[in-house]
Protein backbone atom coordinates (compact mmCIF):
# COMPACT_ATOMS: atom_id res chain seq x y z
CA UNK A 1 0.00 0.00 0.00
CA UNK A 2 2.79 2.43 0.95
CA UNK A 3 4.67 1.58 -2.27
CA UNK A 4 1.61 2.36 -4.36
CA UNK A 5 1.13 5.69 -2.59
CA UNK A 6 4.78 6.59 -3.19
CA UNK A 7 4.45 5.72 -6.90
CA UNK A 8 1.34 7.88 -7.22
CA UNK A 9 3.07 10.85 -5.61
CA UNK A 10 6.15 10.32 -7.79
CA UNK A 11 3.91 10.44 -10.89
CA UNK A 12 2.53 13.78 -9.70
CA UNK A 13 6.06 15.20 -9.43
CA UNK A 14 6.94 13.76 -12.87
CA UNK A 15 3.92 15.49 -14.41
CA UNK A 16 4.94 18.77 -12.81
CA UNK A 17 8.44 18.38 -14.25
CA UNK A 18 7.03 17.91 -17.78
CA UNK A 19 5.13 21.18 -17.44
CA UNK A 20 8.31 22.98 -16.44
CA UNK A 21 10.22 21.49 -19.36
CA UNK A 22 7.54 22.78 -21.76
CA UNK A 23 7.74 26.23 -20.20
CA UNK A 24 11.53 26.23 -20.56
CA UNK A 25 11.19 25.40 -24.26
CA UNK A 26 9.08 28.52 -24.80
CA UNK A 27 11.30 30.91 -22.82
CA UNK A 28 14.72 31.94 -24.15
CA UNK A 29 17.57 31.93 -21.68
CA UNK A 30 18.66 35.35 -20.42
CA UNK A 31 21.87 36.21 -18.66
CA UNK A 32 21.55 38.37 -15.56
CA UNK A 33 23.57 41.58 -15.95
CA UNK A 34 25.92 42.77 -13.24
CA UNK A 35 24.41 45.55 -11.11
CA UNK A 36 25.68 49.10 -11.19
CA UNK A 37 27.50 50.47 -8.18
CA UNK A 38 25.09 50.99 -5.27
CA UNK A 39 22.37 48.68 -6.59
CA UNK A 40 21.28 45.43 -4.98
CA UNK A 41 22.54 42.20 -6.51
CA UNK A 42 20.07 40.47 -8.89
CA UNK A 43 20.30 37.33 -6.73
CA UNK A 44 18.38 39.31 -4.08
CA UNK A 45 15.44 40.06 -6.42
CA UNK A 46 12.31 39.62 -4.24
CA UNK A 47 10.44 38.18 -7.25
CA UNK A 48 13.02 35.36 -7.48
CA UNK A 49 14.80 35.07 -4.11
CA UNK A 50 17.63 32.59 -3.38
CA UNK A 51 16.42 29.02 -3.82
CA UNK A 52 17.96 27.96 -0.48
CA UNK A 53 16.24 30.77 1.46
CA UNK A 54 12.88 30.84 3.23
CA UNK A 55 11.08 33.24 0.86
CA UNK A 56 8.99 32.13 -2.13
CA UNK A 57 8.94 33.81 -5.56
CA UNK A 58 5.85 36.01 -5.93
CA UNK A 59 3.21 35.35 -8.58
CA UNK A 60 1.67 38.80 -8.26
CA UNK A 61 3.25 42.16 -8.98
CA UNK A 62 2.75 44.18 -5.80
CA UNK A 63 2.02 47.92 -5.75
CA UNK A 64 4.07 50.35 -3.71
CA UNK A 65 3.98 49.37 -0.03
CA UNK A 66 2.09 51.60 2.39
CA UNK A 67 2.13 51.73 6.18
CA UNK A 68 -1.21 51.19 7.89
CA UNK A 69 -3.22 49.79 10.78
CA UNK A 70 -6.17 47.61 9.81
CA UNK A 71 -8.85 45.85 11.92
CA UNK A 72 -11.17 43.04 10.78
CA UNK A 73 -14.02 41.06 12.29
CA UNK A 74 -15.45 37.73 11.17
CA UNK A 75 -18.56 35.87 12.37
CA UNK A 76 -19.60 32.46 11.09
CA UNK A 77 -21.94 29.55 11.75
CA UNK A 78 -21.02 25.93 10.96
CA UNK A 79 -22.89 22.64 10.75
CA UNK A 80 -20.38 19.99 11.91
CA UNK A 81 -20.88 16.21 11.61
CA UNK A 82 -18.22 15.45 14.24
CA UNK A 83 -17.66 18.48 16.45
CA UNK A 84 -16.06 16.28 19.14
CA UNK A 85 -13.49 15.09 16.55
CA UNK A 86 -13.81 11.46 17.72
CA UNK A 87 -13.17 8.13 16.00
CA UNK A 88 -16.18 6.36 14.50
CA UNK A 89 -18.86 8.88 15.54
CA UNK A 90 -21.25 11.09 13.57
CA UNK A 91 -23.69 13.61 15.01
CA UNK A 92 -24.52 16.96 13.44
CA UNK A 93 -24.14 19.97 15.71
CA UNK A 94 -23.61 23.69 15.26
CA UNK A 95 -20.51 25.72 16.01
CA UNK A 96 -20.48 29.53 15.97
CA UNK A 97 -17.17 31.40 15.70
CA UNK A 98 -16.32 35.05 16.23
CA UNK A 99 -12.79 36.19 15.36
CA UNK A 100 -11.23 39.64 15.43
CA UNK A 101 -7.96 40.68 13.77
CA UNK A 102 -5.68 43.69 14.08
CA UNK A 103 -2.81 44.21 11.62
CA UNK A 104 0.06 46.67 11.62
CA UNK A 105 2.23 47.19 8.53
CA UNK A 106 5.07 49.71 8.81
CA UNK A 107 7.70 50.40 6.15
CA UNK A 108 10.92 52.39 6.34
CA UNK A 109 13.56 52.84 3.62
CA UNK A 110 15.54 49.74 4.68
CA UNK A 111 13.26 47.95 7.14
CA UNK A 112 9.77 46.45 7.28
CA UNK A 113 7.64 45.49 10.28
CA UNK A 114 4.42 43.45 10.05
CA UNK A 115 2.44 42.45 13.14
CA UNK A 116 -0.83 40.57 13.38
CA UNK A 117 -3.08 39.42 16.22
CA UNK A 118 -6.16 37.23 15.88
CA UNK A 119 -8.41 36.28 18.77
CA UNK A 120 -11.88 34.93 19.33
CA UNK A 121 -13.97 32.03 20.46
CA UNK A 122 -15.80 28.95 19.21
CA UNK A 123 -19.27 28.31 20.66
CA UNK A 124 -20.33 24.63 20.53
CA UNK A 125 -24.01 23.65 20.81
CA UNK A 126 -23.63 19.97 21.74
CA UNK A 127 -22.22 19.61 24.25
CA UNK A 128 -22.52 23.27 25.17
CA UNK A 129 -19.02 24.69 25.41
CA UNK A 130 -16.93 27.77 24.60
CA UNK A 131 -13.31 27.48 23.47
CA UNK A 132 -10.67 30.12 23.04
CA UNK A 133 -8.70 30.72 19.81
CA UNK A 134 -5.68 32.99 19.53
CA UNK A 135 -2.82 33.59 17.10
CA UNK A 136 0.00 36.11 16.76
CA UNK A 137 2.40 36.74 13.89
CA UNK A 138 5.54 38.83 13.47
CA UNK A 139 7.77 39.52 10.49
CA UNK A 140 10.58 42.07 10.74
CA UNK A 141 13.07 42.66 7.90
CA UNK A 142 16.22 44.78 7.73
CA UNK A 143 18.03 45.15 4.40
CA UNK A 144 21.40 46.41 3.24
CA UNK A 145 22.85 46.68 -0.27
CA UNK A 146 23.95 43.04 -0.49
CA UNK A 147 21.72 41.24 1.96
CA UNK A 148 18.96 41.14 4.54
CA UNK A 149 18.02 39.59 7.87
CA UNK A 150 14.48 38.55 8.82
CA UNK A 151 12.89 37.67 12.16
CA UNK A 152 9.66 35.64 11.97
CA UNK A 153 7.40 34.30 14.70
CA UNK A 154 4.03 32.53 14.63
CA UNK A 155 2.13 31.61 17.80
CA UNK A 156 -1.26 29.91 18.06
CA UNK A 157 -3.56 28.42 20.69
CA UNK A 158 -6.38 26.37 19.14
CA UNK A 159 -9.06 24.02 20.51
CA UNK A 160 -8.03 21.18 18.15
CA UNK A 161 -5.75 20.49 15.20
CA UNK A 162 -8.27 19.78 12.45
CA UNK A 163 -8.94 23.30 11.20
CA UNK A 164 -6.98 26.49 10.86
CA UNK A 165 -8.07 29.54 12.84
CA UNK A 166 -10.96 31.23 11.07
CA UNK A 167 -12.07 28.45 8.74
CA UNK A 168 -13.63 30.22 5.79
CA UNK A 169 -10.57 32.38 5.27
CA UNK A 170 -8.51 34.20 7.88
CA UNK A 171 -9.33 37.86 8.42
CA UNK A 172 -6.26 40.05 8.20
CA UNK A 173 -2.89 39.51 6.54
CA UNK A 174 -2.57 35.81 7.40
CA UNK A 175 1.01 35.86 8.79
CA UNK A 176 -0.23 34.58 12.17
CA UNK A 177 -1.34 31.30 10.60
CA UNK A 178 0.39 28.91 8.23
CA UNK A 179 -1.07 26.97 5.34
CA UNK A 180 -4.78 26.32 5.38
CA UNK A 181 -7.34 26.36 2.61
CA UNK A 182 -7.29 29.41 0.40
CA UNK A 183 -4.06 30.84 1.79
CA UNK A 184 -1.57 29.45 -0.72
CA UNK A 185 1.70 27.71 0.09
CA UNK A 186 4.02 28.96 2.79
CA UNK A 187 7.73 29.80 2.58
CA UNK A 188 10.78 28.03 1.26
CA UNK A 189 13.40 26.00 3.07
CA UNK A 190 13.84 22.25 3.26
CA UNK A 191 11.09 19.63 2.96
CA UNK A 192 8.52 20.04 5.72
CA UNK A 193 5.75 22.54 6.40
CA UNK A 194 8.21 23.71 6.74
CA UNK A 195 11.44 22.48 8.27
CA UNK A 196 11.01 24.83 11.26
CA UNK A 197 7.29 24.25 11.76
CA UNK A 198 5.41 21.82 13.97
CA UNK A 199 3.98 20.05 10.91
CA UNK A 200 0.59 19.07 12.35
CA UNK A 201 -1.21 16.41 10.30
CA UNK A 202 -4.48 15.18 11.80
CA UNK A 203 -6.05 15.29 15.24
CA UNK A 204 -8.30 13.16 17.45
CA UNK A 205 -10.49 14.70 20.15
CA UNK A 206 -10.92 18.34 21.03
CA UNK A 207 -7.54 18.67 22.70
CA UNK A 208 -6.31 22.28 22.96
CA UNK A 209 -2.81 22.80 21.59
CA UNK A 210 -0.28 25.59 21.85
CA UNK A 211 2.35 25.95 19.13
CA UNK A 212 5.03 28.52 18.49
CA UNK A 213 7.68 28.86 15.78
CA UNK A 214 10.46 31.48 15.81
CA UNK A 215 12.98 31.86 12.97
CA UNK A 216 15.92 34.17 12.34
CA UNK A 217 17.32 33.96 8.81
CA UNK A 218 19.79 35.96 6.75
CA UNK A 219 20.80 36.26 3.09
CA UNK A 220 24.17 37.64 1.96
CA UNK A 221 25.09 38.07 -1.71
CA UNK A 222 28.75 37.43 -2.51
CA UNK A 223 28.46 38.57 -6.14
CA UNK A 224 25.60 39.45 -8.53
CA UNK A 225 24.71 35.78 -9.13
CA UNK A 226 25.57 33.97 -5.86
CA UNK A 227 24.43 34.19 -2.24
CA UNK A 228 24.78 32.42 1.09
CA UNK A 229 21.73 31.80 3.29
CA UNK A 230 21.69 30.87 6.98
CA UNK A 231 18.78 30.31 9.36
CA UNK A 232 18.09 29.14 12.88
CA UNK A 233 14.73 28.31 14.39
CA UNK A 234 12.92 26.90 17.38
CA UNK A 235 9.40 25.48 17.49
CA UNK A 236 7.35 23.63 20.05
CA UNK A 237 3.97 21.91 20.36
CA UNK A 238 2.20 21.44 23.69
CA UNK A 239 -1.02 19.43 23.98
CA UNK A 240 -3.46 19.93 26.87
CA UNK A 241 -4.84 16.38 27.09
CA UNK A 242 -7.93 15.50 29.07
CA UNK A 243 -7.27 14.20 32.59
CA UNK A 244 -8.39 10.64 31.78
CA UNK A 245 -6.44 10.17 28.54
CA UNK A 246 -4.23 7.51 30.12
CA UNK A 247 -7.27 5.36 30.95
CA UNK A 248 -8.87 5.27 27.51
CA UNK A 249 -7.01 3.79 24.50
CA UNK A 250 -9.01 6.03 22.16
CA UNK A 251 -7.83 9.10 24.10
CA UNK A 252 -4.12 8.35 23.93
CA UNK A 253 -2.01 11.12 25.44
CA UNK A 254 -0.51 13.23 22.68
CA UNK A 255 3.25 13.74 22.77
CA UNK A 256 4.71 17.21 23.36
CA UNK A 257 7.75 18.17 21.31
CA UNK A 258 10.47 20.78 20.85
CA UNK A 259 12.42 21.25 17.63
CA UNK A 260 15.64 23.16 16.97
CA UNK A 261 16.93 23.62 13.41
CA UNK A 262 20.06 25.23 12.01
CA UNK A 263 20.61 25.38 8.26
CA UNK A 264 22.92 26.94 5.72
CA UNK A 265 22.80 27.09 1.95
CA UNK A 266 24.42 28.39 -1.22
CA UNK A 267 22.38 29.66 -4.22
CA UNK A 268 23.58 30.44 -7.73
CA UNK A 269 21.69 32.16 -10.55
CA UNK A 270 22.28 30.29 -13.82
CA UNK A 271 20.27 32.91 -15.74
CA UNK A 272 17.35 35.21 -15.14
CA UNK A 273 14.90 32.34 -14.55
CA UNK A 274 16.95 29.40 -13.25
CA UNK A 275 18.75 28.77 -9.96
CA UNK A 276 20.58 25.89 -8.36
CA UNK A 277 21.46 25.55 -4.71
CA UNK A 278 22.78 23.27 -2.00
CA UNK A 279 21.41 23.39 1.55
CA UNK A 280 22.35 21.50 4.72
CA UNK A 281 20.36 21.38 7.96
CA UNK A 282 20.86 19.90 11.41
CA UNK A 283 17.72 19.24 13.45
CA UNK A 284 17.10 18.11 17.02
CA UNK A 285 13.66 16.82 18.02
CA UNK A 286 13.12 16.48 21.76
CA UNK A 287 10.28 14.58 23.44
CA UNK A 288 9.46 13.58 27.04
CA UNK A 289 12.04 10.92 27.96
CA UNK A 290 9.50 8.10 28.38
CA UNK A 291 8.22 8.64 24.84
CA UNK A 292 11.54 8.37 23.04
CA UNK A 293 13.97 11.06 24.14
CA UNK A 294 15.59 12.80 21.17
CA UNK A 295 16.07 12.51 17.41
CA UNK A 296 19.08 13.99 15.62
CA UNK A 297 18.57 14.58 11.89
CA UNK A 298 21.09 15.65 9.24
CA UNK A 299 19.63 16.68 5.86
CA UNK A 300 21.42 17.60 2.62
CA UNK A 301 19.38 18.76 -0.37
CA UNK A 302 20.34 19.73 -3.91
CA UNK A 303 17.84 22.32 -5.13
CA UNK A 304 16.73 23.66 -8.54
CA UNK A 305 14.19 26.38 -9.29
CA UNK A 306 12.67 27.91 -12.40
CA UNK A 307 10.73 31.14 -12.00
CA UNK A 308 8.96 33.54 -14.35
CA UNK A 309 7.83 36.70 -12.55
CA UNK A 310 4.09 37.01 -12.27
CA UNK A 311 3.44 33.63 -13.91
CA UNK A 312 5.20 30.55 -12.57
CA UNK A 313 7.63 29.20 -10.00
CA UNK A 314 8.87 25.62 -9.80
CA UNK A 315 11.17 24.25 -7.09
CA UNK A 316 12.45 20.69 -6.80
CA UNK A 317 15.03 19.29 -4.40
CA UNK A 318 16.14 15.97 -2.99
CA UNK A 319 18.96 14.47 -0.97
CA UNK A 320 20.00 12.06 1.77
CA UNK A 321 18.78 12.23 5.35
CA UNK A 322 20.64 10.63 8.26
CA UNK A 323 18.77 10.11 11.54
CA UNK A 324 20.10 9.08 14.95
CA UNK A 325 17.62 8.15 17.66
CA UNK A 326 17.65 7.39 21.35
CA UNK A 327 15.50 4.44 22.37
CA UNK A 328 17.19 2.47 25.13
CA UNK A 329 20.45 3.18 23.29
CA UNK A 330 21.41 4.63 19.93
CA UNK A 331 20.27 3.60 16.43
CA UNK A 332 20.67 5.26 13.05
CA UNK A 333 18.90 5.16 9.68
CA UNK A 334 19.37 6.57 6.18
CA UNK A 335 16.41 7.83 4.13
CA UNK A 336 15.51 10.23 1.33
CA UNK A 337 14.14 13.73 1.79
CA UNK A 338 12.50 15.44 -1.17
CA UNK A 339 10.38 18.42 -2.09
CA UNK A 340 8.70 19.52 -5.32
CA UNK A 341 6.39 22.51 -5.69
CA UNK A 342 4.74 24.11 -8.71
CA UNK A 343 2.95 27.45 -8.50
CA UNK A 344 1.38 28.60 -11.74
CA UNK A 345 -0.81 31.53 -12.74
CA UNK A 346 -2.87 31.19 -15.91
CA UNK A 347 -4.94 34.26 -16.77
CA UNK A 348 -6.84 34.87 -13.52
CA UNK A 349 -6.50 31.41 -11.95
CA UNK A 350 -3.64 30.23 -9.72
CA UNK A 351 -2.60 26.63 -8.99
CA UNK A 352 -0.21 25.25 -6.39
CA UNK A 353 0.83 21.58 -6.32
CA UNK A 354 3.39 20.16 -3.91
CA UNK A 355 4.91 16.90 -2.69
CA UNK A 356 7.24 16.49 0.30
CA UNK A 357 9.02 13.63 2.05
CA UNK A 358 10.72 14.41 5.36
CA UNK A 359 10.92 13.79 9.11
CA UNK A 360 8.54 15.71 11.38
CA UNK A 361 7.92 15.95 15.12
CA UNK A 362 5.00 13.51 14.76
CA UNK A 363 1.89 15.72 15.14
CA UNK A 364 1.52 14.54 18.74
CA UNK A 365 0.80 10.95 17.64
CA UNK A 366 4.41 9.77 17.30
CA UNK A 367 7.76 10.69 18.82
CA UNK A 368 9.01 11.60 15.36
CA UNK A 369 7.34 10.70 12.08
CA UNK A 370 8.34 9.87 8.50
CA UNK A 371 5.97 11.94 6.39
CA UNK A 372 4.90 11.90 2.77
CA UNK A 373 2.51 14.76 2.00
CA UNK A 374 0.89 16.06 -1.20
CA UNK A 375 -1.29 19.09 -1.76
CA UNK A 376 -3.21 20.71 -4.63
CA UNK A 377 -4.72 24.18 -4.31
CA UNK A 378 -6.69 26.31 -6.78
CA UNK A 379 -7.86 29.94 -6.64
CA UNK A 380 -9.87 31.90 -9.18
CA UNK A 381 -12.05 35.03 -9.26
CA UNK A 382 -15.56 34.36 -10.59
CA UNK A 383 -16.64 37.62 -12.09
CA UNK A 384 -15.96 40.97 -10.46
CA UNK A 385 -17.16 40.20 -6.93
CA UNK A 386 -16.79 36.43 -6.41
CA UNK A 387 -13.67 34.42 -5.51
CA UNK A 388 -13.26 30.63 -5.38
CA UNK A 389 -10.65 28.75 -3.31
CA UNK A 390 -10.33 24.95 -3.46
CA UNK A 391 -7.87 22.63 -1.75
CA UNK A 392 -6.94 18.92 -1.63
CA UNK A 393 -4.44 17.40 0.81
CA UNK A 394 -3.13 13.96 1.75
CA UNK A 395 -0.40 12.68 4.07
CA UNK A 396 0.99 9.25 5.03
CA UNK A 397 2.77 9.07 8.39
CA UNK A 398 4.84 6.30 10.01
CA UNK A 399 6.69 6.45 13.37
CA UNK A 400 10.45 6.89 13.47
CA UNK A 401 10.56 5.01 16.78
CA UNK A 402 8.06 2.89 18.70
CA UNK A 403 6.65 4.29 21.91
CA UNK A 404 7.24 1.85 24.81
CA UNK A 405 3.92 2.04 26.64
CA UNK A 406 0.17 1.90 26.05
CA UNK A 407 -0.44 5.33 27.56
CA UNK A 408 2.41 7.24 25.97
CA UNK A 409 1.51 7.61 22.32
CA UNK A 410 -0.44 6.33 19.33
CA UNK A 411 2.58 4.34 18.08
CA UNK A 412 1.93 1.83 20.89
CA UNK A 413 -1.20 0.85 18.91
CA UNK A 414 -0.66 2.10 15.36
CA UNK A 415 2.14 1.50 12.86
CA UNK A 416 0.97 4.30 10.52
CA UNK A 417 -1.86 6.70 9.82
CA UNK A 418 -3.27 8.45 6.77
CA UNK A 419 -4.89 11.86 6.75
CA UNK A 420 -6.78 13.47 3.88
CA UNK A 421 -8.85 16.59 3.36
CA UNK A 422 -10.76 18.48 0.67
CA UNK A 423 -12.67 21.72 0.71
CA UNK A 424 -13.62 24.99 -0.95
CA UNK A 425 -14.47 28.58 -0.03
CA UNK A 426 -16.73 30.82 -2.11
CA UNK A 427 -16.45 34.53 -1.27
CA UNK A 428 -18.71 37.39 -2.32
CA UNK A 429 -17.41 40.95 -1.93
CA UNK A 430 -20.17 43.24 -0.68
CA UNK A 431 -18.72 46.65 -1.38
CA UNK A 432 -15.28 47.58 -0.09
CA UNK A 433 -15.77 46.70 3.57
CA UNK A 434 -17.84 43.48 3.74
CA UNK A 435 -17.52 39.91 2.48
CA UNK A 436 -19.93 37.00 2.57
CA UNK A 437 -18.51 33.48 2.37
CA UNK A 438 -19.74 29.91 2.15
CA UNK A 439 -17.33 27.04 2.79
CA UNK A 440 -17.23 23.26 2.92
CA UNK A 441 -14.50 21.06 4.39
CA UNK A 442 -14.11 17.29 4.54
CA UNK A 443 -11.39 15.49 6.50
CA UNK A 444 -10.68 11.85 7.31
CA UNK A 445 -8.08 10.29 9.58
CA UNK A 446 -7.43 6.55 9.81
CA UNK A 447 -5.03 5.05 12.35
CA UNK A 448 -3.74 1.60 11.36
CA UNK A 449 -4.43 -0.85 14.21
CA UNK A 450 -7.02 1.34 15.95
CA UNK A 451 -10.72 0.69 15.10
CA UNK A 452 -12.82 3.49 13.68
CA UNK A 453 -12.10 6.45 11.43
CA UNK A 454 -12.20 10.11 12.38
CA UNK A 455 -14.36 11.63 9.63
CA UNK A 456 -15.61 15.17 9.68
CA UNK A 457 -17.68 17.34 7.34
CA UNK A 458 -18.24 21.01 8.02
CA UNK A 459 -20.40 23.48 6.14
CA UNK A 460 -19.93 27.14 7.06
CA UNK A 461 -21.51 30.49 6.19
CA UNK A 462 -20.26 33.78 7.51
CA UNK A 463 -19.63 37.49 7.06
CA UNK A 464 -16.47 39.54 7.42
CA UNK A 465 -16.00 43.23 8.05
CA UNK A 466 -12.71 44.85 7.04
CA UNK A 467 -12.83 48.66 7.03
CA UNK A 468 -10.38 50.69 5.02
CA UNK A 469 -6.88 50.64 6.54
CA UNK A 470 -5.79 53.73 8.47
CA UNK A 471 -2.61 55.21 7.01
CA UNK A 472 0.14 55.86 9.56
CA UNK A 473 2.79 57.51 7.41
Amino acid sequence: METRQTIQLALLVFGMSIGVAAQNAQTPAETTPAPAMGQSAPVLNPENPPVTGLDEPGLDLHPASRSFISPALQASESADTNAENDLGTSSVSSVARVIGALDLQQFWPKSDLILEYLGGGAFYSSPSDVKQMEAFGLEAVTRWRTGQVTLRDAFSYLPDGSFELGFGGNPGLGIATSGGIGSGESGGGLPGTHVFGTGQFGAVGNIPRLTNTAILDAVQAINPVSAFTVAGGFSNAHFYDSADCTNNPLLVCLINSDQVTIEGGYSHLMNRHDQIGLVYAYQVFQFPQLTGGSLYVNVLNLRYSHSITGRMSFVVGAGPEYTELEQGGYASTWSLSARAQLRYKLNHASIVASYEKYTSSGSGFYAGSNVQAARLGYTRPLGRTWDLYADLGYSHNTPVQNTPGSDLGVSAFSSSYNEGSAGFILRKHLGREYDFFAAYHFSELGLDGIPGVEQRQVGTVGVEWHPRPTRIE
